[in-house]
């Protein structure tokens, strides 16, 4: 497995262990998290999470309108076309997964800070919706992984399309409703 794969799954088991220990405290002690972070490390954090975000809504609606689809394409043209692409694919996943990661890792850090321009509601919202773009994971790499070690199915590639549309319609809230929440005119 390359070094960068394993980065990206501690990133994101990282990011579900802080989530799990953050609900398991709130859950606990009926109060808010404590605070590791001060607010001004908080807005920093949250600002880089929104960027982040909104990196990977990009890449997700380019993955899942145009990448994903070329395995059609490519099973058109044979099984060897298609494994080509899937190396091809594979060998450039380090630019799509590790930001994935990082940004599922922030919006967790960012439930153990101060508030800052966001509240923690609004940061309990979109690290929860992280979460649930990270449980889509597993169905969207097994999809591939068949693709890869079986060539083309329908049912191959439905899985795909339908966990990375649930991963990028999640990820896509959570950066509409941190724009929308965080950069709000003040009232006068």
């Amino acid at each position: 497995m390359p070094l960068y794969f394993m980065g990206f799954l501690a990133t994101l088991a990282a990011s579900l262990l802080l989530y799990l220990a953050a609900v398991a405290t709130v859950a606990i002690r009926r109060r808010p998290l404590p605070t590791l972070m001060r607010e001004g490390v908080a807005n920093h954090l949250q600002a880089a999470g929104v960027a982040l975000l909104w990196f990977e809504v990009g890449v997700a609606w380019l993955l899942f309108f145009n990448v994903y689809r070329i395995h059609v394409d490519m099973n058109a043209l044979g099984n060897e076309a298609l494994q080509a692409f899937s190396r091809g694919y594979t060998s450039r996943l380090p630019i799509v997964v590790l930001p994935y990661g990082l940004t599922c890792l922030v919006w967790a850090l960012a439930l153990w800070s101060a508030p800052g321009r966001l509240s923690r509601r609004v940061v309990w919202a979109i690290a929860t919706l992280c979460i649930v773009s990270i449980l889509t994971t597993p169905f969207a790499a097994g999809a591939q992984g068949d693709m890869q070690e079986h060539g083309f199915t329908d049912e191959a590639y439905r899985q795909l399309q339908t966990a990375h549309l649930a991963r990028t319609l999640a990820l896509t809230l959570a950066a509409t409703w941190a724009i929308v929440q965080g950069w709000r005119l003040p009232k006068v």
